[in-house]
């Protein structure tokens, strides 16, 4: 593993590394969208999913551009842009070049005011945006493109250049499975009575606030950074893994406030199903969840553990391979039901239910730790969002020392992150909460 630390890369010069030859000559048989399609065919767009940098010090535009144009010699293929086909949406070698801009506003992906890439990266001060489509990638197929830009940037910023085994420079040697769908050369696989999932009411409690609510682009923001040493050994103390803890914090809040629950309060988890894909180191979309119950109420340490262990033991068995493989056919038929549709319109009418979807109780996604060793000293904080989900979601990324705990919401209450501090605060977890952020993220601009 080399550093180059001269200013001088160019757009084009991405395409002449042999990363860039690799993905040039694979191309042709990348072309086709078909995992992220359900971000594709939404009538007025996909939201864009946000990746917020905050570091210590005021941005260099500069460094920043080089940055960028570094880390795609690594990852070349997220220069592409997407075409429209016969109502099939296809990857496209983009000669246009992706430039940084300083502004607080976020593009469009997909418009020209981005050149039609399909991430974008901007600045405002002290913070970095990533913007990128899910149509392309998912959180852990993007993550390793934010941990070799910030290790350029901050290594150009502070001219360190520490050896961080796990971060991908740009003469690294790209595998091409990256780059291919993960739904590819799927084998049929029978699924064993003992492996199968137990059977869960997924009927979740709904809150009161979403309860005849119209949809809505703009969403409220409420950012608690949690000091990840007390935080985990409360997590341990409890069996719980971070995204398991949050989420009983976070039901027993919905119990505090509503404590007359009718139905099982249900967190629906992100979930990870490349073990049960072809390409399992695609850095596709290739998402899908699982439904945590919580069925009783949690009043105490013993009930917590309780429920954290009955989690582990449901995701356990999601992660088994006939139950992923489960999960993955279901995708899978679902993409070729619209790849059998004639029309973009017939398309989004089969998708419309994406549109508006209300999952109950709440989503929760954890997008794992980011180590960037001593550079993470500059980093302040770092969140991930998006808009216009429907009800209440959270997202959660850990780095130096913090682990940010982004809820979204659909309707302006603060009940919730109320009880939710309140139940940090009584188990001796340090944390932070910022100022509520009303915001909105635009919708691609793509053509349709």
């Amino acid at each position: 593993m080399t550093t180059s630390t001269t200013l001088n890369t160019t757009y084009q010069d991405i395409f002449k590394t042999e990363n860039g030859k690799t993905y040039l000559s694979a191309l042709p048989k990348l072309e086709k969208i078909t995992s992220g399609q359900s971000f594709l065919y939404r009538q007025n767009g996909a939201p864009s999913m946000v990746i917020d940098i905050r570091l210590t010090n005021d941005i260099d535009a500069a460094y920043l551009q080089q940055s960028v144009y570094k880390s795609l010699q690594r990852y070349p293929y997220l220069t592409s842009q997407l075409v429209e086909k016969d109502a099939n949406y296809y990857l496209s070698k983009n000669d246009r070049p992706l430039i940084v801009a300083e502004t607080d506003q976020l593009r469009a992906l997909g418009s020209d005011e981005v050149n039609q890439h399909l991430i974008d990266v901007t600045f405002s001060e002290k913070t970095i945006f990533i913007a990128y489509h899910h149509a392309i990638a998912d959180g852990r197929g993007i993550m390793p493109f934010v941990e070799t830009l910030l290790y350029y940037y901050l290594g150009y910023k502070s001219n360190t250049w520490p050896e961080i085994e796990h971060i991908n420079l740009s003469d690294d040697t790209m595998s091409e499975d990256e780059m291919l769908e993960p739904l590819e050369n799927l084998e049929s696989q029978p699924i064993s009575e003992t492996n199968k999932m137990p059977d869960l009411n997924h009927r979740g409690y709904q809150l009161l606030e979403t309860k005849g609510q119209d949809a809505t682009k703009s969403s409220y923001r409420y950012e608690i950074v949690l000091d990840q040493e007390s935080f985990m050994t409360y997590a341990k103390k409890h069996n719980a893994t971070p995204a398991i803890a949050v989420a009983i914090i976070m039901a027993q809040a919905i119990q505090k406030a509503y404590p007359d629950f009718e139905l099982p309060i249900v967190a629906h988890m992100a979930s990870d199903l490349r073990l049960g894909v072809t390409n399992q180191n695609t850095s596709r979309n290739c998402v899908g969840s699982i439904a945590l119950p919580v069925n009783q109420p949690i009043v105490d340490d013993e009930d917590f553990t309780a429920v954290a262990t009955e989690f582990r033991n449901l995701i356990k068995q999601s992660k088994q391979i006939s139950n992923l493989r489960a999960n993955v056919n279901q995708m899978a038929n679902l993409f070729e039901k619209l790849d059998s549709l004639p029309t973009i319109e017939a398309k989004q009418q089969m998708l419309s239910f994406f549109e508006n979807i209300l999952l109950n109780t709440f989503i929760i996604s954890y997008s794992g730790q980011t180590k960037l060793g001593e550079l993470e000293q500059y980093i302040d904080e770092m969140h991930t969002y998006m808009s216009g989900t429907n009800g209440l979601s959270i997202e959660m990324l850990a780095i130096n020392g913090g682990i940010s705990v982004d809820i979204l919401q659909s309707f302006e209450s603060d009940v919730y992150v109320k009880d939710f501090t309140d139940i940090l605060a009584a188990n001796n977890i340090d944390f932070k909460i910022n100022d509520t952020v009303l915001f909105e993220v635009p919708n691609d601009k793509l053509s349709r």
